[in-house]
């Protein structure tokens, strides 16, 4: 078999996010010596994970001097644990010094920036990103309610050309994105969890009142726009975060 086929795809992607059972890691590893498609997809995962390790092997640490003095320093509310007091000081001291430290979330829940960035740069990596590839909204919307279980508002981005759809997990949960391709070939994933699901919930207290952008831990940027109750959308793109913020302001309220 020389290409990798929908089914087998969906199975190395579960392998390679260690979201596969032990039957079904047995099946992945009997198959990949028989499929020469199915080889080269492993091969591309192996090469992104390695990227993934680099990248965050070259984070820069927080000297421990440093870490102390803010901590002594930043305004402490009731409200803040130690660690986000910590989080929010460090931020505030290498702005004030001029650094940008773009590997640091933000604010963002770490798994769930983890979570976006991998999809979106594992999608791409592919020679076909989408599970299910069309430039129509009707027929990408409809494929998402038939295979993720939930309604979805599939925009039409001016300046870029829809490609598709893929089902992946968002903090565990089976959650949709539409994949997109930007004039000048940038990739943009947004992410559309269930509403109330756990990444939801995370993604809308980062926003807070109105949409916020942040960087992830690979240096993707992700914007956030909340929908109210429960909900938010998600952008992951190497573009400007105006770029992205209006994307995502073309979905439903």
């Amino acid at each position: 078999m020389e290409a990798c086929s929908p089914g087998w795809q969906e199975r190395l992607s579960a392998w390679f996010d260690g979201e596969a059972s032990a039957s079904e890691r047995r099946e992945v590893e009997q198959h990949l010596p028989r499929c020469a498609g199915c080889a080269r997809e492993a091969s591309r995962y192996a090469s992104l994970r390695r990227t993934l390790q680099a990248e965050r092997a070259m984070e820069a640490p927080v000297p421990l001097a440093l870490a102390g003095r803010v901590t002594g320093l930043a305004p402490r509310p009731r409200w803040a644990s130690p660690s986000r007091r910590l989080a929010a000081g460090v931020a505030v001291a290498l702005a004030s010094v001029g650094l940008l430290w773009t590997s640091w979330p933000g604010g963002m829940n770490e798994a769930l920036a983890m979570d976006l960035e991998r999809h979106h740069l594992k999608a791409f990596s592919r020679v076909t990103p989408c599970e299910f590839e069309s430039s129509d909204p009707a027929a990408v919307k409809a494929w998402v309610e038939r295979e993720v279980g939930y309604p979805v508002d599939v925009p039409v981005v001016p300046g870029a050309t829809l490609l598709g759809a893929r089902r992946c997990r968002l903090h565990g949960k089976l959650s949709a994105s539409l994949l997109y391709r930007h004039e000048g070939g940038k990739a943009m994933t947004l992410f559309l969890p269930l509403q109330g699901s756990q990444a939801a919930k995370e993604a809308a207290r980062f926003a807070g009142d109105g949409p916020r952008c942040t960087r992830g831990p690979v240096g993707e940027r992700i914007c956030v726009a909340p929908g109210g109750d429960a909900r938010a959308s998600l952008a992951v793109s190497e573009l400007e975060p105006d770029v992205l913020l209006a994307a995502l302001a073309r979905l439903a309220p």
